[in-house]
């Protein structure tokens, strides 16, 4: 039996229109944190939120033969035609979406945070960045607390970058996921 191929064009305009929100989210958030220039930002997250990308596409294509016939079904009826069947497996849909979710939030996590480390690691702009004021200059209050975390300079510039690229994850899955759910009620309206 043959099958002819299918190109789920749906899927892919939705697919740029999420690199399109999670692009602009996060350059801004990565301009205001980590001081880096506007076109600068755009550029490092549009470079690794196309890794991102190539990693869960090559992943899914890669699950996916390996998946059991019912799951497999699922997901090729919610990526080709968005929507999931009713065959007895909707019951544990809602926890195998969350837990899918959650490990993709943390793999995306995981590549950006990496990505954007060796992109300013090659860009010679990785390290403490030039605007913050020696540990002298602080204030009294910010000169305890530092000192209360135990931290020099150099590990609170990694605490804040593994911060800063978290806030900006967490930005764009929340705005995707409020542009899903958006999506879901305009069809259930319509």
């Amino acid at each position: 039996m043959e099958y002819e191929p299918i190109l789920p064009l749906r899927a892919i305009a939705f697919q740029i229109l999420f690199l399109m929100v999670a692009i602009a989210i996060e350059a801004g958030i990565f301009r205001q944190r980590l001081r880096l220039g506007f076109q600068t930002s755009v550029q490092y997250t549009l470079l690794i939120n196309l890794a991102a990308v190539v990693v869960g596409w090559a992943a899914f294509l890669i699950i996916e033969p390996l998946s059991p016939p019912p799951l497999k079904a699922q997901i090729i009826s919610y990526v080709l035609f968005d929507r999931l069947l009713l065959n007895g497996w909707t019951a544990q849909a809602g926890g195998t979406i969350f837990a899918v979710g959650l490990v993709a939030f943390f793999v995306t996590f995981f590549i950006k945070a990496k990505g954007l480390e060796l992109i300013m690691r090659s860009d010679s702009t990785w390290g403490v960045p030039k605007t913050t004021k020696p540990f002298s200059q602080l204030p009294r209050d910010q000169r305890y607390a530092r000192a209360r975390e135990g931290r020099n300079e150099a590990q609170q510039a990694v605490s804040d970058f593994t911060d800063t690229v978290i806030l900006a994850n967490a930005a764009s899955f929340s705005a995707i996921l409020l542009l899903l759910l958006l999506r879901a009620f305009a069809e259930d309206w319509v």
